[in-house]
């Protein structure tokens, strides 16, 4: 070989110089193939050895720029002038300050190429590409240096390689752009692979303008590029397109089968099976053959589906056509039977794996463990874990995750510790995954204290907890209803960077929620947005659903309207709420209202939606539109169930029509509906509630006989039954000998019914046996168990016997209940002590518990009987802001209050309002107001009064007039009261008795005793039956006037009409004979006294001793009777019992 030196001043001086030892020592340096006779390469007179020796020479001398100014002749190279370049390139890269850098890589890269070193000419390449050189400047260097060093085309491809490689998607392109400009066409291969990078970091709008401009400038484009195409549509989601473009390729005969797999993949990602079917079938008839990857997609996809024997066809299919399913396809079954819980196929899969001579892998051994411990089989997990071992595959992380899992699934948290503590003996570094299953495993036990303590041994092992772990320590708290302690957690969390995500927002969100705490749930909500987080639907629904649960209506309202602002989809659950929440409160015209809208937001009533329309029907009283509503749910699919019929059939057994009941379990049974437990229990409890006890029992054993275990509740309703009908005897000996000793489990409802039934019937002991066998037993009492005992005492007037079992209640815990404030008012105001009671009503809304109607109705009551009418007034009022409306018994005691107090007034505003409220009044609150305006001269008033009372037609058009009448004649003035009462019979109305009676008591008051018997005869001119009363009145008058003999005919008068005297009759006479001393007069009223057994029968005793004494004593009753006061008895508790058991 000539020498290409030999024309360089620069060679001429370094071969002069003779540094022989400086010479030898690099070269003693190079590789051994280095220093070997190369290709012949550069020139034809000198040797490739001396040509090394002189650029090592050159390096040696540090004259870098020499290299620049060499004019070199390639001839062909190998790979040791390759490395020689590179060492080269490495040399001159180190030194600052040198021109044309760009040029030396370019001439390094073409030598590369030559010598057959692309991987090398990349990476010299892919330093240029990440270097700050712009690709025109790559490309001018490459273009000015490729014709010296003769090198390939192939070097542009190289470097949109490299810039592939390097993620710089948009500078291949354009490198591919420019080579064209200066007349270098890329490959097909470079083309395809800056279009798949394009597709692959989603830069959409760039692959179609590459794809036009490749198109214009005739690049090589073939059915690759068509493939990756059709890929770009559907990473889009434009599946349509893409069929079409499918639709095309197949007219043009180019789809094969990488086009295929690449629809298929697609379809089967987006959920549409039967698309993916056709395009599989669509394979056959184009005859283009499925590969491997084909039927391992539509196998995955069936697995998915929990469709596993068909995939198992599809196994079979591929055989017949001579392919060999691969591991994949195996494993993707084994899974797919494990999931179903088919262990048996799974291991029949997994053998034939074996016969077909595939190896299993360590994914194949991860999918079996992982299938046994899901199934709960983590012995057999165990012996595949041993197997694999054994077989040389080393267990990974995740097969060791699988084996945690299957501990912590099965409750076997020993068995798992175990397993950590023999892979950290083996030096097995416990990652991050295991301790977070280790935690939720002690978590969903309840062992909250033990995964704090992993966490910690977490922490002290180097090892940062993340949101995952923290979500799991978190959902088991809020599961333990430990949710003060989360607080701690998540202060701890963040301090350490680990941010909530929406997953840990969603478990705080709704357990709070189904705690109770709505507000704390809110402000979580609030966190969620304060992150720059968004709340998923279901948080949204969580929380509407326990603002109408909680009865925070406005506020639920407010926030209804938020999510249709923010167009927040409403789930079935939360429309549901809704409806429940309105039925509960009575309201069904709302609930049907919600019912109706749920269409116009884009959701289906279900199942429950219709049974909690029923259910509010039939609670509210609307049976006979609870039974037309349930024959329209029946022409609709799916819209009933057996708890449906159940819920009719509890509606139709309160309101006592067992015959319909009945009717309806044959119905139940003929729409496929066979009677469950509860079934039975509604109907025994019915015909409980009825006092057929003889059906009850029969119904009892026709549950046994179908082979029925009734439970407790039961138990209960027939407990109640007996007790209800007297039959104590029978309960006790059911709870003892049934309920106890047959292993049920008495629950405090059952002896709550047992201490119901001994209260009633005075058996104060036994009640004291109950209460001991509840803690003996350890059955905790609830609020009715004290609201039951407190009732008996008070009862007996023992309130301070109540006071203590409230104390005792708060003492241990149990939160005191709307009626056990109620039962304190109740015997609170028996006492008198009505400022107390109104005290306890306050205490009830600071402690959350919103008074109800009868607690109101009960202090005003007992505030109006007391004639404290500002406090009872108060209360009105405050009713009135809380939208309830005062029961009838309220407004009358008020009424009667307020004229006891002369207040007219407001008696007569309270009297109205319980006309707008739709109570009717009685015409006994008109009548005492009428009166009380006749008695303070309020005249005008009192016609008013009088006037009202007849349109609202409470009493007959007489008895209204003769109101007035008895009015004036009350307040004393009989006169205008004669007027009125002409009035009455000039307009031929007859006057009530009631009417006569108080003219003729107010005529007899004045003296007038003629003018009262007239008004007599004229009573029995109109045919009135004179009463008792009237006779008691007229002789009174008489007997005042010392008209005593006239009072003696009257006597016998009455006894002539079959009229009994009474206590009054005989004082009066009695007093008035004593009195005038017509002593032989009264011997025959004496003997009437004595045989009526008033007084004792002396007649061994003078007729004046006699009379005295029978005066003495008629008087002493008199007085006796008048100080005895009927207290009408309050029931505080409802007909259905607290401790009435309730079932669906």
């Amino acid at each position: 070989m000539s020498s290409s030196l030999a024309s360089s001043s620069y060679r001429r001086r370094i071969l002069d110089s003779k540094v022989a030892a400086t010479h030898a020592l690099y070269s003693s340096r190079l590789p051994s193939r280095s220093r070997q006779t190369a290709h012949t390469r550069i020139g034809a007179a000198t040797t490739a050895h001396r040509v090394e020796s002189s650029i090592i020479s050159v390096l040696t001398m540090h004259h870098w720029e020499t290299l620049n100014h060499m004019a070199y002749n390639f001839g062909k190279l190998d790979r040791v002038h390759g490395k020689l370049a590179l060492k080269i390139l490495g040399s001159i890269v180190q030194q600052s300050g040198l021109e044309r850098i760009t040029h030396i890589y370019c001439m390094t890269a073409h030598i590369l190429i030559q010598a057959q070193m692309h991987p090398q000419a990349i990476s010299v390449l892919k330093n240029l590409a990440v270097g700050g050189f712009s690709c025109s400047a790559i490309l001018s260097a490459l273009l000015r240096t490729i014709s010296r060093c003769d090198s390939s085309p192939m070097v542009f491809d190289l470097l949109v390689n490299a810039y592939l490689k390097e993620k710089k998607v948009v500078d291949a392109s354009k490198a591919i752009l420019l080579m064209d400009a200066c007349g270098f066409k890329a490959s097909a291969h470079s083309c395809n692979a800056v279009l798949n990078a394009l597709v692959e970091v989603g830069e959409s709008k760039h692959v179609w303008l590459f794809l036009k401009e490749s198109l214009a400038r005739k690049f090589p484009l073939d059915v690759i590029t068509c493939n990756i195409v059709l890929n770009s549509l559907c990473l889009e989601g434009n599946l349509k397109n893409a069929n079409l473009m499918l639709q095309n390729m197949k007219s043009c005969w180019l789809a094969n089968v990488v086009t295929y797999n690449t629809i298929l993949y697609w379809y089967v990602k987006k959920g549409r099976f039967k698309a993916s079917m056709c395009v599989f079938e669509d394979m056959e008839k184009n005859c283009v053959e499925p590969d491997v990857y084909t039927y391992n997609i539509m196998i995955d996809k069936l697995c998915r589906m929990k469709r596993s024997a068909r995939a198992y066809l599809l196994l079979k299919r591929m055989r017949e056509d001579n392919l060999s399913p691969d591991e994949c396809t195996y494993n993707t079954l084994i899974k797919g039977f494990f999931d179903e819980g088919k262990m048996k196929l799974a291991i029949y899969i997994f053998n034939e794996m074996l016969k077909q001579r595939l190896k299993p892998s360590l994914a194949t051994y991860t999918t079996l463990i992982d299938g046994y411990c899901r199934n709960g089989t983590t012995d057999e997990a165990l012996r595949v874990l041993c197997e694999m071992q054994v077989a040389g595959v080393k267990p990974s992380e995740l097969t060791y995750s699988a084996m945690l899992n299957g501990y912590c699934k099965a409750s076997m948290l020993g068995h798992a510790m175990n397993l950590i503590e023999v892979l950290k003996a083996r030096g097995t570094t416990i990652n991050r995954t295991m301790y977070t299953i280790l935690i939720d495993g002690f978590c969903q036990l309840g062992v909250v204290s033990k995964a704090k303590q992993i966490l910690k041994c977490m922490l002290v092992d180097g090892i940062d907890p993340d949101v995952v772990t923290y979500s799991a320590l978190i959902n088991g708290m809020c599961k333990m209803g430990k949710l003060d302690e989360t607080k701690e957690i998540l202060p701890r969390m963040q301090k350490t960077g680990v941010l909530p995500n929406e997953v840990l927002y969603t478990t705080l969100v709704c357990y709070c929620c189904k705690a109770g705490y709505v507000r704390e749930a809110l402000k979580y909500f609030v966190d969620i947005y304060r992150r720059g987080l968004t709340a998923n639907s279901f948080i949204h629904n969580t929380l509407l659903c326990s603002l109408y649960g909680k009865g925070m209506i406005a506020q639920a309202e407010k926030f209804k309207q938020y999510m249709s602002r923010m167009q927040i989809s409403f789930d079935v659950a939360a429309f549901n709420c809704i409806i429940d929440y309105y039925c509960t409160k009575g309201n069904m015209h709302e609930a049907f209202s919600v019912y109706d809208n749920m269409g116009r937001y884009g959701c289906s009533p279900n199942v429950y939606t219709y049974r909690n329309l029923l259910r509010g029907l039939c609670k509210g009283g609307h049976l006979v539109q609870a039974k037309e509503f349930m024959a329209c749910l029946v022409d609709i699919p799916s819209a009933i169930d057996q708890k449906t019929f159940n819920a009719l059939l509890l509606g139709i057994c309160k309101d006592g029509t067992l015959d319909e009941a009945l009717d309806l379990c044959e119905k139940m049974v003929t729409s496929n509906f066979l009677p469950d437990i509860h079934t039975y229990t509604i109907l025994l409890s019915g015909f409980c509630r009825k006092g057929k006890i003889v059906p009850a029992v029969i119904l009892l054993q026709m549950m046994l006989q179908k082979g029925f275990v009734p439970d407790i509740v039961t138990y209960t309703c027939l407990l109640n039954g007996l007790i209800k009908e007297g039959q104590l005897k029978v309960a006790s000996y059911l709870f003892q000998e049934i309920i106890c000793k047959e292993g049920m489990y008495a629950d405090c409802i059952a002896y709550n019914s047992m201490i119901n039934g001994y209260l009633k019937a005075g058996m104060i002991h036994k009640v004291d046996m109950m209460i001991c066998d509840m803690h003996r037993n350890e059955v905790s009492p609830n609020p009715a168990s004290y609201n039951i005992l407190m009732h008996g005492h008070i009862k007996k007037g023992h309130l301070l016997r109540c006071i203590y079992l409230y104390k005792d209640m708060v003492r241990k815990g149990i939160r005191p209940n709307n009626v056990t404030y109620r039962l304190l008012m109740l015997g609170l105001t028996k006492q008198g002590m009505i400022e107390i009671a109104v005290k306890f009503l306050e205490k009830m809304v600071l402690e959350g518990i919103y008074p109800d109607k009868l607690d109101f109705d009960l202090l005003i009551a007992a505030c109006s009987e007391k004639s404290r009418m500002p406090n009872a007034l108060q209360l009105f009022n405050c009713m009135k802001r809380l939208y309830m409306s005062p029961s009838s018994r309220a407004y009358s005691a008020m009424i009667n209050g307020l004229i006891r107090k002369n207040w007219l007034q407001q008696s007569c505003d309270v009297l109205r309002d319980m006309v707008e409220s739709g109570l009717e009044p009685k015409h006994t609150h008109y009548i005492a107001l009428i009166n009380a305006k006749c008695r303070i001269g309020d005249i005008n008033g009192a016609f008013r009064l009088k006037e009202e009372m007849a349109a609202l037609g409470v009493v007959p058009a007489e008895v209204a007039e003769s109101s007035i009448v008895r009015g004036l004649s009350k307040c004393g003035k009989v006169e205008e009261g004669i007027i009125v009462f002409c009035s009455i019979i000039r307009a031929g109305l007859v006057p009530t008795i009631a009417t006569f009676t108080t003219l003729m008591h107010g005529l007899c008051k004045e003296g007038k005793i003629v003018d009262a018997l007239d008004l007599k005869r004229s009573m029995e001119l109109y045919g009135l039956k004179i009463d008792v009363v009237t006779y008691n009145v007229l002789i009174t008058g008489l007997c005042k006037n010392q008209c005593v003999s006239d009072a003696l005919d009257l006597y016998e008068e009455m006894k002539s009409k079959q009229l009994q005297p009474n206590l009054t009759t005989y004082t009066t006479i009695a007093g008035a004979i004593y009195a005038s001393g017509r002593i032989l007069e009264g011997e025959k009223l004496l003997s009437d006294i004595e045989d009526r057994g008033f007084v004792p029968s002396y007649k061994d005793q003078s007729p004046e001793w006699r009379l005295k004494n029978a005066v003495r004593k008629l008087n002493m009753i008199r007085n006796c009777r008048k100080a005895i006061t009927s207290e009408d008895e309050v029931e505080p508790l409802h007909a259905d019992h607290e401790s009435m058991p309730a079932k669906d």
